[in-house]
């Protein structure tokens, strides 16, 4: 009878009589598996991975998930509000700014409002330029809310765009604002499309804010010397001084000639209806019965008395000094109201810090912003004008033709919040 050869043993290999190899009857069985007709040689496992041993972190799938965009595009309903504005604030004090814009971004529209009141949005604002994903999550989301009672109020839309001022005022960002397509001027501009829409007046404000900035400006430099009626040139206060000690000489001289000149008799006579006879008929006689040379004697005093008092009333250098006084009055006040508001709406200004520089930079900042507004122009009056057709390349073809055969505003917000291209993605990138 022919012999079959035991099968090849392995290291570490079970050799108990039931994984052995049994010839009977034609057929070979393993642990009590009946097979088909031979003999059951066990294959090699030495070569394979150990199932145990695979971890999930160590795949492919995982680098590449990271690499990509995690953000869900499915909705969040199932999260209390309490739990949502804790997620959101953890995100934050975490430095997780992308994920907790994406959080806000997947949460259901009625959990957002009831969450919205409660938000540290002041916080938001301060943190910019590294809270702009949060601010534009949660400034699209109400953009995008059409029908609701959201109001744009409750983000500060002025305090962000003062804060926008701000980040554009300092040095160092300087030198990135040449970069129109960076991911920070993308972003801002994003939110002034917003804000600009919500509220038209916002640039209005603006503009007439960056004017009373240079206006300040400009007054810090009007306290300079001044002429006096004798083409001198002083300091003001000095000038006042001088124009007023000639002016009280000029006075003295005119009560000196009213005394002199006198056409009242010493002793005042008073009369009135209570004690005798109005004097005016007595008087009307009296005058009608003057002569030529009395005439003429009353005319010279009055006119000696004219010509001394007249300079005084009408002195052209005191008009001009207190002029400009006034003016200097109302420059001063400006001047400490813009810069006592820097100070209310930047918390980082020194109230010891030299104006004009703060004033100045400040007032950069805020050109800066009204061209970024500037470049919303064309973008605003699309939004406000009946054309609904969808320019954006980043929905998909189906997408595309919802939008354009909708006709609510709904719709025409997301087409103009996403009509310049992905910029939730390029500022992420």
């Amino acid at each position: 009878m022919l012999q079959v050869p035991p099968p090849i043993q392995h290291e570490h290999e079970d050799t108990s009589p039931n994984r052995t190899a049994v010839v009977g009857f034609g057929n070979a069985v393993l642990k009590g598996v009946v097979g088909g007709g031979g003999i059951y040689i066990r294959p090699d496992r030495s070569v394979g991975n150990n199932v145990q041993k695979l971890t999930w972190r160590n795949s492919r799938w995982v680098k590449g998930y990271s690499d990509s965009d995690s953000t869900s595009s499915m909705t969040i309903v199932d999260v209390s509000p309490k739990v949502a504005i804790k997620r959101i604030i953890l995100l934050y004090e975490n430095y997780q700014y992308r994920e907790a814009a994406n959080f806000i971004n997947r949460l259901h529209t009625t959990i957002f409002k009831y969450i919205l009141d409660d938000l540290p949005v002041d916080m938001f604002i301060d943190a910019i330029p590294q809270s702009l994903p949060i601010l534009e999550a949660l400034f699209a989301k109400v953009f995008l809310s059409d029908g609701l009672d959201f109001p744009l109020r409750l983000l500060r839309p002025d305090s962000v765009v003062m804060q926008i001022a701000k980040l554009f005022a300092h040095p160092d960002i300087s030198g990135t604002m040449i970069h129109k397509q960076s991911p920070l001027i993308l972003s801002c501009k994003k939110l002034m499309k917003v804000i600009v829409l919500s509220d038209p007046r916002v640039k209005r404000q603006m503009l007439s804010r960056k004017h009373s900035l240079e206006k300040a400006v400009e007054g810090l430099g009007q306290h300079g010397l001044v002429a006096t009626s004798d083409k001198a040139l002083m300091n003001l206060h000095e000038a006042l001084k001088v124009e007023f000690e000639r002016i009280i000489h000029q006075y003295k001289i005119a009560v000196q000639k009213l005394n002199e000149l006198c056409l009242t008799p010493k002793q005042l006579v008073t009369r009135s209806i209570s004690y005798g006879p109005a004097p005016t008929d007595a008087s009307h006689q009296r005058q009608l019965n003057l002569r030529q040379n009395e005439i003429q004697e009353r005319l010279i005093k009055n006119k000696t008395i004219l010509n001394v008092i007249e300079p005084t009333l009408t002195d052209h250098s005191l008009e001009l000094l207190l002029k400009t006084l006034r003016k200097r009055v109302e420059i001063d006040k400006d001047i400490i109201f813009q810069f006592t508001q820097l100070r209310k709406e930047v918390k980082d200004v020194n109230p010891d810090a030299v104006v004009a520089p703060i004033l100045m930079k400040f007032s950069k900042g805020c050109s800066r912003v009204l061209e970024l507004m500037q470049d919303l122009g064309d973008e605003v009056e699309d939004y406000n004008s009946t054309s609904t057709s969808d320019i954006s390349g980043y929905h998909s073809d189906s997408d595309s033709t919802i939008v354009v055969n909708s006709q609510n505003s709904g719709c025409k917000r997301y087409n103009l919040m996403y009509q310049s291209g992905n910029f939730q993605n390029k500022f992420y990138k």
